[in-house]
């Protein structure tokens, strides 16, 4: 059986193997390892990976897995691979920000061709005598700036393009 999963945005591609009964083989790239497995009630394992034994528990709900493995914990998303796939998507995709509101640019902040954060501030907007931080909605590229210091936008004016 060949599975992937993710991990801090990293597919890792793994192939397990039943070589006896409570046997498996469990391959990982050019990595191999021996597990045996013991079932000792409904939410709790015994694996020996290789001589080492490591007493598992597994709890499960509709959104993840909290797994303790010799008392630490790690909790895993469960995502479908349209999920998985799509939030990738989303990241690279070029976006569009306009102004929900007519204003006045007051400073750019950020230059064309600038690599910018999600949440950083690339331009301040003053609409209603207030001055308004324009933040980044992801991480990446500044690649078009609309107006400049001073001009007037009117509401769904594009302010910046980011990708």
């Amino acid at each position: 059986m060949n599975l992937s999963f993710w991990l801090n945005d990293k597919e890792y591609k793994i192939s397990l193997k039943e070589t006896a009964k409570n046997q498996i083989q469990v391959s990982l790239g050019k990595r191999k390892f021996k597990v045996a497995v013991e079932v000792l009630n409904e939410d709790e394992i015994l694996l020996n990976i290789n001589g080492k034994v490591y007493n598992t528990i597994i709890c499960s709900n509709t959104s993840a897995y909290s797994i303790c493995v010799n008392g630490k914990s790690f909790d895993i998303e469960k995502k479908s691979a349209s999920q998985i796939l799509s939030a990738g998507a989303a990241k690279k995709q070029k976006r569009d920000v306009k102004t929900s509101m007519p204003g006045k640019i007051v400073k750019i902040l950020a230059a064309e061709g600038s690599e910018v954060n999600e949440g950083q501030a690339v331009l301040i907007l003053e609409a209603m005598k207030m001055q308004n931080e324009i933040k980044s909605p992801q991480s990446g590229k500044i690649v078009q700036i609309g107006p400049k210091a001073g001009d007037s936008v009117e509401t769904g004016a594009l302010l910046f393009t980011v990708e």
